[in-house]
């Protein structure tokens, strides 16, 4: 059973990266009229949002059951807490990002916050895993 939750919690990570890093990508080769609209918000953007948004739903439940499986255990170090603090800061940035993206339509001023919500969920998403590794090498 915890080999199946690593599973998930392993392609939630996956998913969130992919979708993080790839919506930093887009924007970085957005032209310079894009950019000032906050990048290509009718395009891959929002897609890749969600994507973000499908690795958090996978990452969450199965961590939190992973930790129910060990009795709570490995959640005595620091490296863990850092990792648990990545994953909430990715977690609003993602959220942030997908609220960005529906407002955007009607408010385009606002889509400026695309340019720093991206690279913000792409460096937790990164940190996450960097901490995760540190925590449960």
């Amino acid at each position: 059973m915890t080999d199946i939750l690593l599973i998930f919690h392993f392609l939630g990570m996956m998913l969130g990266v992919t979708g993080g890093l790839g919506g930093t990508v887009v924007l970085a080769i957005a032209t310079p009229a894009q950019k000032a609209k906050g990048g290509p918000i009718r395009g891959i953007g929002p897609a890749l949002t969600h994507l973000s948004m499908t690795g958090l739903v996978l990452m969450w439940p199965s961590g939190i059951g992973l930790m129910v499986a060990k009795d709570f255990s490995s959640a005595m170090g620091a490296m863990f807490w850092m990792k648990m603090g990545f994953a909430v800061a990715v977690t609003f940035a993602t959220a942030s990002t997908l609220m960005v993206y529906q407002r955007a339509r009607k408010e385009p001023k606002v889509a400026q916050l695309l340019l720093s919500l991206g690279p913000l969920a792409t460096l937790c998403y990164v940190l996450t895993i960097v901490f995760a590794v540190l925590a449960f090498h």
